[in-house]
């Protein structure tokens, strides 16, 4: 269930400035924020709302600095851009939307790390052998009882935010966000003769992932930050911490409608337009 957002009078915008459409884009959200009487402030000072613009990972970047303590607005920017609200030519309408308290709150679950370190994800965490360039020999066992091992790139271990992403890509299937699990997936497993039948498998989040291997230290990169070493096992579970989304609809259900629009083919069979309009395309 989404909760309905208060009206916003501080927001704080990320991007990437090194990008002439991005840089583009805020200046002339900069504009219609200083016509509404919105403050623009530095992160430091706490503002209502943080708007991202750019790509996901823009918005991962935004989340670790923020660790789900302010609500995230993201416009899209980028090549997909799953996790964000807004279309660019949407953005005149943000400050009405955010000044009005007309958004609703989508908390995100997020996976961390346990032990000596705490890390974080939003999205997923991806671990390897902490030999850069070699494959990986991992085995994984879910609350204290081994599931398997194999010669691998690495494991995924993902969100249900972060199914659309790396862990998609790895073969995970896809996670309704309302669903409170995890996906652990294997990375290209080796040699195929030997592969496991099962190559993902789908969690409760309160479950905990070990991750061993034979090396002595191994690499975790939490939403394709910056790598750390840990000594294995490593332990993932469940984290306290939630990030906050900003969503123009209360309907948690139109996380689909952000897939097909921003992922979905809409020209091989013309289901899509037919189901909106229902009107077939002329060209089929």
């Amino acid at each position: 269930m989404l909760v309905k957002g208060s009206p916003a009078t501080s927001v704080t915008l990320i991007y990437n400035d090194g990008k002439r459409k991005t840089l583009k884009l805020a200046r002339r959200l900069e504009e219609l924020l200083k016509k509404s009487d919105i403050r623009i402030v530095d992160l430091e000072d706490g503002p209502d709302v943080v708007v991202v613009i750019g790509g996901d990972g823009t918005l991962l970047r935004a989340f670790h600095q923020t660790l789900g303590g302010i609500p995230i607005l993201g416009v899209k920017d980028g090549t997909y851009g799953t996790l964000l609200e807004v279309d660019p030519d949407e953005i005149e309408y943000i400050p009405d939307i955010l000044s009005r308290g007309m958004y609703w709150l989508e908390e995100a679950l997020t996976i961390e790390t346990r032990g000596d370190i705490r890390l974080v994800a939003l999205n997923e965490f991806l671990i390897r052998s902490g030999k850069l360039g070699k494959s990986s020999r991992l085995g994984i066992a879910v609350d204290g009882i081994p599931t398997g091992e194999c010669i691998c790139d690495g494991v995924i271990i993902s969100t249900p935010t972060g199914s659309l992403a790396y862990s998609l890509a790895a073969g995970g299937p896809l996670i309704d966000p309302r669903s409170k699990d995890m996906v652990v997936s294997y990375v290209a497993p080796w040699p195929p003769s030997l592969t496991l039948a099962v190559k993902a498998f789908v969690l409760p989040l309160d479950s905990e992932v070990e991750i061993w291997s034979p090396d002595p230290q191994a690499y975790v990169v939490a939403d394709g930050l910056t790598p750390l070493k840990m000594r294995p096992p490593i332990r993932v579970s469940g984290s306290d911490i939630r990030g906050i989304f900003v969503r123009l609809s209360p309907n948690p259900a139109d996380f689909y409608k952000r897939v097909v629009k921003r992922m979905v083919p809409r020209r091989l069979t013309g289901i899509m337009d037919y189901l909106e309009t229902g009107t077939l395309p002329q060209n089929l």
